[in-house]
């Protein structure tokens, strides 16, 4: 899979060598199962089309380039780039997002950015905004999309226990240490990668403080034991470490109801 980082200087040169391609639009982070499935419908339109599979996304987050919010990701590009390869995408476009950027149109935005790169099948969720103060919808995309006779795949709302699937609530069960949901969520436990000497690695959250059962990846196969979250960086694990490497992958499978001393 190729990763293709997009900005307003190189945008012009990528567009003369974009291959026409089914693209799913959205920002993809954690790239749960709601989000797997307008991958999924983006690969089957690929298919029948014998087009290439792209997502465009966007880095850094929106809100913390318009409101300097820190925001708390799920997990870096390059591990999101995992997920999307082994999904059958063949090229990840990186949008750079910029205050620039979100002051471009709408129409301007999908002419540059979607069918610029062309696309000949959108593929997007219910709620997919885009352009200047989000003044973009899946109403003005069905719209351009007739006008300029490009296909356009809406996917439904994906809910889970009567709730959408989301990244926010994902986070939310981070924060409330409902761990063991989480695989209904994103089709499987979360997981970080954690650095023994200078903590977690950035663009990934922890859960909220406490203990945990976790499984630590190692040689092909898992080391079971326990993890006590000290912060939003730094956690203890209760194992003998020195053997393992210093940069660790983390599953977090169940909260534990005491603490580990």
């Amino acid at each position: 899979m190729q990763v293709i980082y997009v900005n307003a200087d190189n945008l012009h040169e990528i567009k003369k060598e974009a291959p026409n391609a089914a693209i799913a639009l959205g920002y993809f982070d954690g790239v749960h199962l709601g989000h797997q499935k307008v991958i999924c419908a983006a690969k089957e339109k690929a298919e029948l089309q014998q087009l290439s599979t792209a997502v465009l996304s966007f880095f850094p987050h929106p809100k913390s380039v318009l409101f300097s919010e820190e925001v708390a990701y799920l997990e870096p590009l390059e591990q999101k780039a995992e997920k999307l390869a082994n999904l059958g995408v063949d090229i990840f476009y990186v949008v750079e997002f910029t205050k620039t950027l979100a002051k471009v149109e709408a129409d301007t935005f999908l002419n540059d950015y979607i069918v610029g790169l062309n696309a000949k099948e959108i593929i997007c969720g219910f709620d997919y905004t885009y352009g200047a103060k989000a003044s973009g919808n899946i109403h003005t995309l069905e719209r351009y999309a007739a006008a300029n006779k490009v296909g356009l795949t809406v996917i439904e709302e994906q809910k889970w226990n009567k709730q959408k699937i989301s990244s926010t609530l994902i986070r939310a069960h981070l924060t409330e240490r409902k761990l063991n949901e989480l695989p209904n969520l994103l089709g499987g436990f979360y997981k970080t990668k954690y650095c023994q000497k200078s903590g977690l690695l950035p663009n990934y959250s922890l859960p909220n403080i406490g203990s945990y059962k976790i499984l630590i990846e190692h040689r092909h196969t898992y080391i079971e034991c326990v993890a006590t979250v000290k912060c939003k960086k730094y956690i203890e694990i209760d194992h003998e470490v020195s053997g393992l490497p210093n940069l660790l992958t983390i599953q977090w499978i169940d909260q534990l109801e005491t603490i580990t001393s």
